[in-house]
């Protein structure tokens, strides 16, 4: 199996989204961060409300803010970077906010999108500009939701064993050199208990490994990284078993991944995504994986 050049190269743009909230500063932060790491430039986009919305106020937030001028909105982000970040470009787009995000990164050929965990973060529950990004963003999206202290330590790699999952780790890989790399297969098995034995469920975890260990044979990793690799088997909901995970190991990132286009991205991202997304405590990378 052979990595596509995208899995295997960082990004060449960035993308910040941001809506100058005080929350944001986690995600450019950490989109600072990686355009230093990666040396490549750093796009920032900010989306004003559309003048309609402004002079209608009925369901809008408390915090909503009226429209800044360039200048401002300019002024604002230089002055919330704590260090120079060199190739920064800054944008100030009108309309609908996952459309002018989009549009930005099209535009100016952005392959990976941050955005903070803009809203608050219950299970279940996404906010709606970055459910809208899961969904229809054809490049990679981060999800930031801690501060950011250093370069990512320690990422899980959520895997089931399907090509786009394949992608996600030679991702995790090649991004991001320098981390502990856990690589965890999680089965969902209805009732476990009341059908499996000790032995069947011991005989059952033998074949889960060794297709764990083929999986990683047919992956394009060194010989260093595969080394590196912590293969993990767990039962139970996704979401809850990575949750608990990140918690009990401190991992400060989850990546997951899917086809850009078709109906197996379209039941990842509609299932499985949008449930991680909001439950795990740490940031999230979804690697779009080329169909």
């Amino acid at each position: 199996m052979t990595a596509t050049a995208s899995s295997l190269a960082p990004p060449q743009k960035i993308l910040l989204a941001t809506d100058l909230r005080s929350h944001g500063d986690r995600a450019l932060d950490r989109a600072a961060q990686l355009a230093r790491q990666w040396r490549v430039p750093l796009h920032v986009v900010h989306v004003q409300p559309c003048p309609e919305d402004e002079l209608s106020p009925i369901n809008q937030p408390s915090w909503r803010q009226g429209r800044s001028s360039p200048v401002m909105v300019d002024r604002q982000i230089r002055h919330d970077l704590r260090q120079e970040v060199a190739g920064l470009v800054i944008h100030v787009a009108d309309g609908d906010p996952a459309d002018a995000i989009l549009d930005t990164a099209a535009q100016h050929g952005c392959d990976l999108i941050v955005l903070g965990a803009s809203e608050p973060f219950s299970p279940g529950a996404l906010g709606g500009v970055t459910e809208q990004l899961l969904r229809k963003s054809p490049v990679s999206l981060l999800v930031v939701k801690s501060r950011p202290h250093d370069a990512y330590a320690s990422v899980v790699v959520g895997t089931d064993f399907t090509t786009e999952s394949r992608c996600g780790l030679t991702t995790a890989a090649n991004w991001f050199p320098a981390a502990r790399l856990a690589l965890m297969h999680v089965l969902d098995i209805p009732y476990t208990s009341l059908w499996l034995d000790e032995e069947h469920g011991s005989d059952l975890a033998r074949m889960e490994m060794a297709t764990m260990r083929a999986f990683l044979d047919d992956t394009p990793l060194s010989a260093e990284v595969r080394e590196r690799v912590v293969p993990l088997i767990e039962h139970g909901h996704p979401e809850i078993v990575l949750r608990d995970h990140v918690i009990r190991e401190a991992a400060d990132l989850v990546v997951i991944s899917a086809f850009r286009r078709g109906l197996a991205f379209h039941l990842l991202v509609g299932g499985t995504s949008r449930r991680i997304v909001p439950a795990v405590p740490s940031d999230v990378l979804l690697v779009r994986a080329q169909p």
